[in-house]
């Protein structure tokens, strides 16, 4: 399901350079979901839930304070922590920003774009998702 939102999402962020307030409510919606079912189990570890908020809170506040970030891209990080927890939502977002930083560079250099072009960060966030997945798969 994640899969899903988050590639929904990324099409959105590509043309539109905008990201549906629905599909963050959906988003909340399902994490809610998770932390309940966690809950109800006996799985829920809160410091885990707390530490897998820090990277999307950061964001978010260097969205606040810059204006050179999205504040969705931000919420979808916080709810990337609360499904993957802190050490997935790293490896999903530092892969995601890596993969950006090296698109933006091969733009640069063919200079396709200016350095204060904006580039959606939804779809690059997906596959640092998609890359920090697999690799947790691949460990068991």
């Amino acid at each position: 399901m994640t899969a899903a939102w988050l590639l929904i999402m990324s099409v959105a962020d590509i043309r539109s350079k905008r990201v549906p307030v629905w599909m963050l409510g959906i988003g909340a919606l399902g994490a809610a979901g998770v932390l309940l079912y966690e809950g109800v189990n006996g799985e829920l570890n809160g410091w885990q839930v707390c530490r897998g908020l820090i990277p999307g809170v950061i964001l978010l506040a260097a969205a606040f304070a810059t204006g050179k970030a999205g504040q969705a891209d931000g919420v979808i990080v916080i709810l990337l922590g609360v499904l993957m927890g802190y050490d997935g939502c790293i490896a999903a977002a530092l892969s995601g920003l890596f993969l950006l930083s090296l698109f933006s560079g091969i733009l640069l250099a063919l200079r396709r774009v200016k350095r204060n072009t904006k580039i959606p960060f939804v779809p690059f966030l997906t596959a640092g998702w998609l890359v920090a997945a697999l690799g947790r798969w691949s460990l068991y």
